[in-house]
């Protein structure tokens, strides 16, 4: 299906209370069989602006947008992609991401400017579902963590809190929450 940019979206947000992050806001639109998946990405330049501004394009895209869709499946299909070019906080990347309101709300940081703005990575990223096939074996148990800590420091540090099971180790990871 398709995966194209939609300016109307991005247009129904403007107005003189916006002004300040408008810009930084791409609207796309993923077209499926029946309904629209709607994709609004918000390109900031560090996590500061990103808890500045989060709250308030939310509420915009709830009032502004999210309302006059008329199909269900699109009201609650509404995605808001952070994409950061420096480091965020796992605490703020996961208040962010826990916000429930209006729309699914996911953070991308440390980007490459070639990724930001890229219909691509944001289609691949966001939407497409892929399978690494290629296995790593790893012998102890040590090596694996440190693998881990390479690859995933957020992951590390939730796999570091003793005092979690691993059911609320994996909720915490993949942004359900554990209230902590």
């Amino acid at each position: 299906m398709e995966f194209d940019l939609y300016e109307q979206g991005k247009e129904l947000l403007r107005n003189d209370d916006n002004i300040e992050w408008i810009d930084k806001i791409i609207c796309w639109v993923k077209k499926e069989s029946g309904y629209n998946i709607y994709i609004f990405q918000a390109i900031v330049e560090n996590q500061r602006e990103m808890e500045k501004y989060y709250e308030t394009i939310t509420a915009s895209i709830a009032t502004e947008f999210q309302s006059t869709l008329e199909k269900a499946i699109e009201r609650w299909n509404i995605y808001l992609v952070f994409e950061c070019k420096e480091s965020v906080d796992w605490k703020i990347r996961l208040k962010v991401e826990q916000d429930k309101f209006a729309v699914r709300k996911v953070v991308w940081d440390n980007l490459k400017e070639e990724e930001m703005k890229d219909k691509e990575y944001i289609r691949k990223r966001l939407l497409c579902f892929e399978i690494n096939e290629k296995s790593e074996k790893h012998e102890n148990k040590d090596e694996l963590i440190k693998r881990i800590e390479e690859k995933d420091l957020e992951l590390y540090k939730i796999l570091q809190k003793k005092d979690l099971t691993l059911d609320k180790k994996v909720a915490l990871y993949v942004g359900d929450g554990i209230n902590e």
